[in-house]
């Protein structure tokens, strides 16, 4: 087992799991969260494992997104974008690994948590799984490639909708929307991601590389083309009075909340 920080890396025959392991934060990606990834991306390209696995600890929140804690300190333009470039970065790097990556959504995924997911080559996910790409109920957009991802995924009509609208999609309803692969009920959720990625890993390497690498030149995982374009237009969103308006307005309902319980 290889553990850096807040990202651990185990090995379970020719299955790698990368587990983002922050419960306290619910799974939200921070700067040391990046490190983390970047080292376990780094350990698998060396390799020969036939697929990996990509979750969140826990059996509640897969990815809640990024760390707003850490985020509320980036106010300007510039430092929006290089956070954006950077995870954006890792996010195509973990798509371009050569084998199967399967995102094991262990529980919801919210805003920059459907990225992470969208990132991966396939998804199963429990029966009572979340996910919504509700950005734009705080006045900003995906900033780590969801928009092209997803658009390359569902089409560009219904991604048109889903961030749009930030719709909550649950259950079964993943399947319909294409935004999972295989849903299973939560007490059997171990067991069939566990199944999936070990049916994967006992294909013969060269074909899933084979395999993985036509697919992936019929419909892109990464959009080079458009990362400048998409990362400012996250950052303009982000240094928006808009968006920082959402944000009182959110941590003002949370404090109501959670008064409102203590009484």
């Amino acid at each position: 087992m290889t553990s850096t920080g807040p990202v651990v890396l185990t090995y379970d025959g020719d299955v790698a799991q990368i587990v983002i392991d922050r419960p306290e934060t619910r799974n939200a990606i921070s700067s040391a969260v990046m490190d983390g990834l970047e080292e376990a991306i780094t350990a698998v390209e060396g390799s020969a494992v036939g697929a990996v696995v990509l979750r969140g600890a826990g059996d509640r929140v897969f990815v809640s997104g990024g760390d707003l804690k850490e985020l509320a300190e980036v106010r300007d333009f510039e430092s929006a974008q290089a956070m954006a470039v950077r995870m954006r970065g890792i996010l195509d790097r973990l798509g371009r690994l050569p084998v199967p990556v399967v995102a094991a959504v262990n529980g919801d995924a919210y805003g920059g948590g459907g990225e992470v997911a969208l990132a991966c080559d396939v998804r199963i996910a429990a029966d009572d799984v979340r996910m919504g790409f509700t950005q734009v109920n705080l006045g900003i957009m995906p900033a780590w490639g969801g928009v092209e991802r997803l658009a390359a995924l569902v089409g560009r009509g219904r991604a048109m909708y889903l961030l749009a609208t930030g719709t909550v999609v649950t259950g079964a309803d993943l399947l319909t929307w294409g935004l999972a692969e295989q849903v299973v009920p939560r007490a059997s959720f171990e067991e069939g991601w566990r199944a999936l990625a070990h049916g994967l890993a006992e294909v013969p390497r060269d074909a899933l590389v084979g395999i993985k690498a036509v697919a992936n030149a019929t419909v892109p995982r990464e959009h080079p083309q458009t990362a400048d374009l998409a990362t400012s237009a996250f950052a303009r969103t982000w240094v928006s009075d808009g968006h920082w308006q959402a944000v009182a307005r959110q941590q003002e309902r949370r404090r109501t909340t959670s008064a409102s319980r203590g009484q």
